[in-house]
């Protein structure tokens, strides 16, 4: 695998005004160079298409708050679940007043639905990811504690395990999902069936837990057990293109699931997101067969600088560095944090609008964060912030409206482009 290249961005101390800054070094031939240099000038170079109003950007929760936060997600209602990984916590910030999780709670105001302390009775080890159900069911991912465990919004804040045994390993599938071994259990997400995903970072597989008896993607299996579902336990990119249940995966750190049914996996090992496809079709602008699993964003193989928007989300131009969080928006977008470019990348199921610029179905764009530009130095050497500097964007969620929020690591903040 290629190096990383040094990092030349920086942690930017606060959203500020359009900078410059040195991009990263090609470290691999992409294609010939004449031709290269001049995709990225022409492209690059051009002024974006008039589509509307850029949005705003808000601080939902700062440093005062939150420490290296990870994993969001938003219920029905709009309430905010957010990863406080250094707190060793579950926050909430609700949308509006009531009574769950054992809590009164107000509107903006943040509340610890989870853990609270790092040691101990009650705590919860260091959460990196987070999940709501349709029942407002809250699925906790603790990669340091192996486990993956859910607080219910009926009862106290009492969290119960659904799938790890608190120590590392793989012992193996079917077996009932708390006696089910895990290693580095990054992420997790929920379909709408209640099935819980979860992205086994360090066996290189995304595991399932179902909420009934029920086959996917070719596997018949029993409510509340514990299953592979992408992923051979062997680490690299073989099989890939090919059925989901003999491709392998690399690292895989964050999973989504969009309302097909379709499984999405950023895998940090490949710098890739992949697609495991219920029906076959075009799939972000690549074909994908019914039950195999394909690259739909990324797929370079190795580190290198973002060129430019507008180009293809696969192929020797798709370059993502660190893809951390995945996120599918209400028309089909999919949203994927790029932690080590400092940038928020989409890329549109169809041509249309979105967050007020026109943007081509199956292409990638970036909506927030670092985009080269030409500079006196060349094609691609300059940096443009996008909307507002970030840090290390990690979790991403998309409200039904079409509102943004994303977790800054570095920065130690929740933030949220648009009305929510």
């Amino acid at each position: 695998m290629v190096g990383r290249c040094a990092d030349h961005y920086g942690a930017p101390a606060e959203p500020a005004a359009p900078a410059t800054g040195m991009m990263c070094a090609v470290r691999r031939i992409l294609g010939p160079v004449a031709t290269l240099v001049a995709l990225v000038a022409a492209v690059a170079g051009a002024p974006a298409a008039a589509g509307g109003t850029a949005p705003g950007v808000r601080t939902v929760l700062g440093p005062d708050l939150v420490d290296a936060p990870g994993g969001l997600a938003l219920d029905t209602a709009g309430d905010l679940f957010v990863a406080d990984t250094g707190h060793c916590r579950v926050l909430m910030v609700p949308a509006r007043a009531g009574t769950a999780y054992g809590l009164r709670l107000r509107p903006e105001h943040p509340a610890v639905v989870a853990g609270g302390s790092c040691s101990g009775a009650g705590s919860i080890g260091h959460p990196t990811g987070v999940a709501v159900d349709s029942q407002g069911d809250v699925f906790i991912a603790e990669a340091t504690a192996q486990r993956v465990q859910v607080v219910r919004p009926g009862g106290p804040r009492t969290a119960v395990t659904v799938a790890g045994t608190g120590s590392a390993g793989f012992d193996g599938d079917g077996l009932a999902g708390p006696a089910g071994e895990l290693d580095e259990p990054t992420a997790v997400a929920v379909d709408g069936a209640g099935d819980v995903f979860i992205a086994d970072t360090a066996n290189c597989r995304v595991r399932v837990v179902p909420a009934r008896g029920v086959t996917l993607f070719g596997q018949a299996m029993a409510s509340g057990h514990l299953y592979t579902v992408a992923g051979t336990g062997v680490c690299g990119t073989a099989g890939q293109g090919g059925p989901v249940g003999t491709a392998q995966l690399w690292d895989p750190v964050a999973v989504a699931v969009d309302g097909a049914g379709d499984l999405l996996v950023a895998d940090s090992g490949d710098q890739s997101v992949l697609l495991a496809a219920v029906q076959g079709g075009n799939h972000y602008g690549t074909a994908v067969g019914t039950g195999d699993i394909g690259v739909v964003v990324g797929g370079t193989g190795g580190y290198g600088p973002y060129l430019a928007d507008g180009l293809a989300a696969t192929g020797p131009t798709a370059e993502l560095n660190d893809p951390r969080g995945l996120a599918v928006g209400p028309t089909g977008t999919l949203f994927v944090t790029d932690g080590f470019l400092h940038a928020i990348r989409v890329v549109p199921a169809s041509t249309g609008t979105l967050l007020g610029r026109v943007m081509s179905g199956g292409d990638l764009y970036t909506v927030a964060g670092a985009v080269p530009v030409q500079s006196a130095a060349g094609a691609g050497d300059g940096t443009r912030w996008v909307l507002t500097k970030l840090g290390t964007p990690t979790g991403i969620a998309v409200s039904p409206s079409g509102a943004v929020a994303f977790s800054d690591g570095t920065l130690d903040a929740v933030r949220v482009i648009g009305a929510a």
